[in-house]
């Protein structure tokens, strides 16, 4: 049973696929979807998330660049701002610098060409292919999904860990989260499992790291920017390992509680 982790946003064509971006969408998804909120529709730009608002007058527009709310927004992207009584029973749009765009790469899988009887002739663009299955993971969620996982990783399928990164670039406790998930999968199906190098890369990482987020917080690149920019509290939130029992799954052009 392959087992994929890319350090680093990109397409994939795997069967099962997981984005993290720990700091902090993909934890303030797990929170939103666990008090209550309906669905989360992810889009990459914030003019693309604006436009879909107004599709939907109903929904809450959220989201963040550079950890800032824009203009306009409902929410910004602490999982703190996600109470049950700001989403209960409410749509959200949400679109973030880092994850939701990871999320629109990780969908942007190209199917194979077929074979061409006439090679001089240009092909056209090859149609767009979704994966079969897409999950969001953080240390809140961590053994939710672990759980979905085992229950549903069959043999033969492959599974692509995607984390988000910084800016398409590598983040550490995005890395770090991705080896804890490898770690708890290896536990439970050992050697069937075949590992890519980013997997036992991420691995070794949450093993240097062990339990301590708050120094995995300290010394990510990223953490050090939320925390000069005031959101402390927001590393806090994200450290707090199974804290919620739901897991954002693809459905329809949007997520819901899996």
């Amino acid at each position: 049973m392959p087992l994929l982790v890319l350090l680093t946003p990109q397409p994939t064509d795997a069967d099962l696929t997981v984005v993290i971006d720990v700091l902090r969408f993909t934890t303030a998804a797990a929170c939103a979807l666990s008090r209550g909120a309906r669905a989360l529709i992810p889009h990459a730009t914030v003019d693309e998330a604006r436009a879909a608002a107004r599709t939907l007058p109903s929904a809450l527009l959220a989201g963040e660049r550079h950890a800032l709310k824009p203009d306009g927004f409902d929410l910004g992207n602490s999982p703190l701002e996600f109470t049950r009584d700001a989403v209960e029973g409410r749509d959200i749009v949400w679109t973030t610098t880092n994850g939701t765009r990871a999320i629109t790469l990780a969908l942007a899988v190209v199917a194979p060409r077929p074979p061409s009887p006439a090679p001089a002739t240009p092909h056209p663009s090859p149609p767009r292919a979704t994966p079969r299955d897409l999950l969001l993971a953080s240390y809140v969620n961590l053994s939710a999904v672990v759980s979905l996982l085992e229950r549903e990783f069959g043999e033969g399928a492959t599974v692509a860990v995607v984390c988000s990164g910084r800016e398409g670039g590598f983040a550490l406790e995005d890395s770090a989260c991705a080896g804890r998930l490898v770690r708890r999968l290896h536990a439970a199906w050992g050697d069937e499992l075949t590992m890519n190098d980013g997997a036992r890369a991420s691995a070794c990482i949450d093993e240097a790291y062990g339990e301590d987020l708050a120094r995995l917080f300290r010394d990510a690149q990223h953490g050090r920017f939320l925390r000069d920019h005031g959101f402390s509290a927001d590393l806090q939130a994200c450290a707090q390992v199974d804290a919620v029992d739901v897991v954002p799954r693809w459905r329809d052009g949007r997520f819901v509680a899996g």
